[in-house]
Parts: structure tokens; sequence; C-alpha cells
């Protein structure tokens, strides 16, 4: 109903455009002459009307031969031999519309007085209508596929989400059943708080999931983040060390589900775990400006780029893509990393909260750091 209403007023707006243009014709025709109220109306029409009705055809036209094209020569030799019928149909309707008034002898002998001015016309005005015309039509073009693309990625972003609400890896599942399992026959107090963990963790990532929540606040996704290092560290032990530089001004902020987590999982598995000595990761926030910046970095052997000619892995591609389609020109996603220098993945987005307000950003850095075992 709406892209009706949408091209009616498109073509009421067409129409209305060629009012101006017949009376121009008008004083030009007329000037220094008198002249008719009836010859006035009949050189508007012939001027105005015929042309924009034209005009419809030309329209038609260009959707049927359609630019850009791979065939120029066919496409310029039919629009010439089109601007010529367009030149030689006006030509025509006007003289029938002189006959009505004069007659038709009379009608034709006006006509040989304008007419190959008004055939040059005819082309002149051809070229304009199809010009503006075909203009509309790639402009069109180019807006639906980016609308299209748009629809594309976000439809990636929801399907990446999606993997990534379902991904807690099957590798970590099974350790941490495993860990449990142990700790129950050993140690049942550190298995019952070990498995209330996992529960938090499970349910965080079922509410996420039952209720499609795109967003949550930094807070609730440290927490995950911090279940999520415990029960690796039941399996890593001492090995895993863990550091956090918060600002306590930025736990209100709303972010995208799931967006540190991938983080700090990636550089457990490449950073932590196949290393003897282990190593430390280290999760940062702070209010930069308008933007929550956001950082997880790792000491462990770093990358020499091989991360980049590999792609992004599943989580890091996800959380890239994901701030991308969110906020388009408004967030970064850098990653830093050499030999030897770990690997630390810094992003930022803008910083609102659940309030919609601005959380105020500090002159100072208030970052808290805590460090140590798991909580």
């Amino acid at each position: 109903m709406t892209s009706t209403r949408s091209r009616a007023r498109a073509w009421a707006l067409y129409f209305a455009l060629w009012i101006p243009v017949g009376a121009i014709y008008v004083n030009l025709i007329s000037a220094g002459k008198p002249m008719t109220v009836a010859s006035a109306i009949n050189i508007g029409l012939d001027y105005a009307l015929i042309p924009a009705l034209l005009g419809v055809a030309i329209w038609w036209m260009t959707g049927k031969l359609i630019w850009p094209t791979r065939k120029l020569v066919v496409f310029f030799m039919l629009q010439l031999v089109f601007a010529l019928f367009y030149s030689v149909i006006w030509l025509a309707l006007i003289v029938g519309s002189i006959a009505m008034l004069t007659g038709i002898t009379a009608s034709l002998v006006i006509a040989k007085t304008f007419a190959s001015w008004q055939l040059l016309s005819g082309f002149w005005f051809y070229g304009i209508t199809a010009g503006l015309a075909y203009a509309i039509r790639v402009t069109r073009t180019l807006r639906e596929r980016e609308a299209a693309t748009a629809r594309a990625e976000a439809a990636r972003a929801t399907a990446e989400l999606s993997a990534l609400r379902g991904q807690l890896n099957p590798h970590f599942l099974f350790n941490t059943l495993h860990t449990l399992t142990a700790l129950v026959r050993r140690d049942p107090e550190t298995a019952e708080s070990a498995l209330e963990q996992f529960g938090e963790m499970l349910r965080y990532v079922l509410d996420v999931n039952r209720a499609s929540r795109e967003d949550v606040t930094l807070a609730e996704e440290l927490e995950f983040v911090r279940n999520f290092l415990a029960l690796e560290q039941l399996r890593l032990g001492e090995r895993l060390r863990y550091v956090e530089r918060l600002d306590p001004e930025a736990s209100d902020c709303i972010i995208p589900s799931l967006t540190l987590q991938p983080l700090v999982e990636n550089a457990v598995k490449y950073a932590i775990a196949p290393r003897v000595e282990g190593g430390t990761i280290v999760v940062s926030s702070s209010l930069e400006n308008s933007s929550l910046v956001l950082e997880v970095s790792d000491d462990g052997p770093g990358d020499g780029g091989a991360w980049e000619s590999d792609g992004f892995g599943v989580g890091l591609r996800a959380v890239r893509q994901r701030l991308e389609t969110r906020f388009p020109g408004a967030s970064s996603f850098r990653i830093s990393t050499a030999p030897g220098k770990g690997f630390s993945v810094r992003l930022s987005l803008p910083a609102e909260t659940s309030s919609g307000r601005r959380p105020a950003s500090p002159l100072k850095s208030n970052a808290v750091a805590t460090a140590g075992a798991v909580a």
C-alpha cells in the first residue's frame, strides 16, 4: 500500500514538473503577438502533456533496455531509433492538435515552418528524459543492492551470533564435566562451587538464546567470562592467570552479547593451554570520549601474521562482523601481535547504558586492577 502511494506521488510530481515547461513554450510562441486562451491551452498541451505522456513510454523502455550494458553499440543505436520515433510521434501529435483548430491542410502548412526545429527538440527532450530515467533506475538499483547487502550482512551476523550462542566449545564442555566428575570424589566443596559457575554459564547462554537478547551489560558479560575462566582454571591450574583492569563507570554500558568470551577463549586456546608455563590474560575496559573501549590481551607466543592469511577464527570473525553491522562507521576492531609479543584484540563501540544515556567519561582513569585466581 505504501509503495503504491509512493509511486502515485512520484508520477504526480513528474506530470507537475511539465507544467512550467508548457508555460515557457506558451510565452515563447506568443511573444509579440496576441493569442487566444484556446490557442495558449493548445500550445501548453502540445509542449507539456504530449512529452509527459511520451515520457511514460520512455520510462517503460528504460526498464526493458537496461543500463549498464556490454553491448554499447547496439544500445546507442536503439536509443537513436527510439529518439527518432519519439520526435516523429511528438511532431505528428502537434500537427494533429493544430488541425483540430485550423484543419488538416492549414496544419500541414504551419508544420513546415517548425518541423525541423521540432524534430531536433524531440531528440533533445528524449535524451534528457531517458537520461533522467536511467539515472533514477541506476540509483534505485544501487540502493536496492545496498539494502540487500545490509540485509545479508545482518543475516550473516545473526547466523554467526547463533553459532556463538551454541558454540560453548564441545572440548570445553567435555573437559569441564570430566574435571567436575574428578572433583566430586576428592573435593566436593570445590565441585559444588564449580557446578554453580557452570550452571551460571549455561543459564546466561540459554537466557540470551531464549530472549533473543542481542545486548547485555558489560557487567553481565564479564561475569560470564569469569565463570568461563574459573572452570578453565580447574583444568589448567596456576598456568592460567587472569587480570582485570576495569573502569567502574563502564560496567553498565551495553555491548552485544558474547563479545568478550570468544576473545578470551581464543587466548586460552592459543596462548595458555599449549604452553607448559601458561600465561596471563588481561581484560580491560575504559571510556574514551563517547566510546567504550575493550581489550583482551595475553602474553603468549604471539603471531607472525598467519591470522591474516588464514582469516579470523569463527569467534573473532563473528565479533568483528557484528560490530561492523551494528555500528557501521562507529566501531573499530584492531588486532596487535608479533612473534613473542603476545596477542591483543582492542575494540571500541558507542558507549551507551541500558537507560539510553551515555556514561560520564572521566578525565582520569578510574580503572581498577584485580589479579590472581578467578573467583
